[in-house]
């Protein structure tokens, strides 16, 4: 193990490819203070370095290309076979050596499954059967969590949004409401007939609130179970007390309990985004995804799969 003692920095600039980079190289030395040569430390200077260039001219870096190969689960050969390269060009990569930009375009390609799936079938000679089937049934499963990321959370500022649970009446009184006026705009607005809201669709718009909550500030937006029914999650509080309604419209309430600000932010976007796809769809979205799925018809659905399976969906957790 080297002494931090003997390992100096020093700022340096080096010509590479044409481009003048300028950064901090390590070096080491013996204890009289003469430099020494140190393979390890020489390899990290040069990731170092390429990496800075890489930035510099809008190329993946060594973490980007590791992160979407790692994805989908392959080592760097089966990368390289896939995206139609030579077997060892991902591993010079990933140690340092700079890609070209039409490499580069067919990596940055590979990142969206929807890509991959048509990468992989153009390349599907150059791998074995197993290894295409297994790729092909992660790309499938890729491709599903991309198709539930719908709300972009570069909007949420934690620093300035506040966070309390309410109950799950509350929330659902401030979703009826919200997605009701959102209605009533497009009346007015095109003078067309809306889908207002249902107790079926509520309940779906519920659970999504539920797992952005989970997702974006690590918190439940309300304590009640959500169970697996046969239409998808239900958190049976509320369906008992718009049940009457049966498939019909559930008129606005005019008595509203405020929220935190966290939590009015979610149900807004879970309205504007999730509110806007029909009720029969939000049902398959939600049979699509794990948390459903994995449960027993009727039980509870464990909290834990739903925050883990959203944070999957927003790229939260490696995958």
């Amino acid at each position: 193990m080297k002494s931090v003692d003997n390992l100096r920095t020093r700022k340096v600039r080096v010509n590479v490819k044409g481009s003048l980079i300028e950064y901090n190289e390590q070096y080491l030395v013996n204890e009289k203070g003469e430099e020494i040569f140190d393979r390890n430390i020489e390899i990290e200077n040069d990731q170092k370095l390429y990496d800075i260039y890489k930035k510099k001219n809008n190329l993946l870096t060594i973490s980007e290309i590791k992160k979407i190969r790692k994805k989908y689960g392959l080592t760097q050969k089966e990368y390289a076979l896939v995206m139609g390269l030579g077997e060892i060009t991902v591993h010079r990569f990933e140690n340092g050596s700079i890609q070209t930009e039409a490499v580069d375009a067919i990596m940055r390609l590979s990142d969206d499954p929807n890509n991959m799936s048509f990468l992989l079938l153009q390349n599907k000679d150059n791998i074995s059967k197993s290894l295409y089937n297994t790729l092909l049934k992660r790309i499938e499963e890729l491709q599903t969590l991309k198709k539930h990321a719908l709300v972009d959370l570069s909007q949420f500022d934690l620093d300035v949004l506040k966070f309390e649970e309410a109950s799950a009446i509350d929330v659902a009184k401030n979703i009826i409401n919200i997605y009701n006026a959102k209605m009533d705009e497009l009346v007015s607005d095109y003078d067309i007939v809306p889908e207002y809201i249902t107790n079926l669709k509520l309940q779906k718009l519920l659970y999504f609130v539920q797992a952005l909550c989970l997702m974006v500030f690590d918190k439940k937006a309300f304590p009640e179970k959500i169970l697996a029914w046969s239409y998808g999650p239900v958190v049976n509080e509320v369906y008992q007390q718009y049940k009457k309604n049966r498939s019909g419209k559930i008129k606005s309430e005019a008595l509203t309990k405020k929220v935190s600000t966290g939590l009015y932010k979610i149900i807004n976007e879970v309205v504007d985004y999730y509110g806007a796809i029909e009720t029969n769809k939000l049902i398959d979205f939600t049979h699509e995804e794990d948390p459903w799925a994995n449960t027993e018809i009727n039980k509870e659905i464990d909290i834990n799969l739903i925050r883990n399976y959203f944070n999957k969906v927003y790229g939260r957790e490696s995958v």
